[in-house]
């Protein structure tokens, strides 16, 4: 008789203890250097990267929306985290609010991103492989196109020797760059044969090296277009 009169509490333990170990889970996540901007469905902000991936190098990286109890994000560097996934009860979460609850365990790993060795301002020296030539109508530096990378906000800016342009850095890995669009300014300069031959190059972008103070940047081929050097 009192096995049957405790059976419903040996029922209700068991499912609440069931229910706990399928509602939290443990992942491993690489969290990105840097942030970049999302759309957190109230507006414009800025969002992790994160990747599941065993490696961060050459990784998909994806935006990561919610906030991670504990954890601080470090601009530079690359993290692996371990992190508990607990789903929350639905009827006790707003509309517009997250669902899983996200708590770090531990920080299993932190590097520098070696990204930022292009972190820099950077003068063209070179355009598919011919040296830029300064001529009467291109006759001081401010005609020189430009580059500045700015990994920890993900920005690219510069001239192209005649127009402005900024925009954003949509991926990059050790190797590899992935530019998004740019915004330009109009003018019209006397010779605009080095901007124009500059946009066209800098739109096949799609990997690049780094020796010393020179950045290469190389199209889908292999084939040098843009070459720079570190400015001052």
């Amino acid at each position: 008789m009192t096995l049957l009169k405790n059976l419903p509490i040996i029922i209700l333990a068991t499912v609440l203890s069931s229910c706990g170990s399928t509602n939290k889970t443990t992942s491993t996540y690489w969290v990105n250097s840097s942030k970049v901007d999302c759309d957190a469905g109230a507006g414009k902000t800025t969002c992790l990267q994160v990747t599941k991936a065993d490696a961060y190098d050459n990784a998909e990286w994806s935006n990561f929306y919610s906030k991670i109890n504990g954890f601080t994000f470090e601009p530079g560097y690359l993290q692996k985290i371990e992190v508990t996934e607990t789903a929350l009860n639905s009827e006790n979460v707003p509309a517009d609010a997250a669902s899983i609850q996200y708590d770090l365990v531990n920080v299993i790993e932190k590097k520098q991103d070696p990204k930022l060795a292009i972190h820099d301002i950077w003068a063209a020296t070179h355009i598919n492989g011919d040296p830029i030539e300064i001529t009467n109508n291109n006759n001081n530096n401010n005609n020189i196109p430009t580059l500045e990378i700015n990994t920890t906000e993900m920005r690219a800016f510069g001239t192209n020797g005649c127009n402005s342009y900024s925009g954003q850095i949509k991926n990059i890995t050790s190797d590899a760059i992935e530019f998004g669009a740019m915004a330009s300014t109009r003018k019209m300069c006397m010779d605009m044969e080095i901007p124009d031959r500059f946009d066209k190059a800098f739109n096949s972008i799609s990997s690049y090296k780094k020796e010393g103070l020179t950045l290469s940047f190389f199209n889908e081929t292999g084939d040098e277009v843009l070459r720079f050097k570190k400015v001052d």
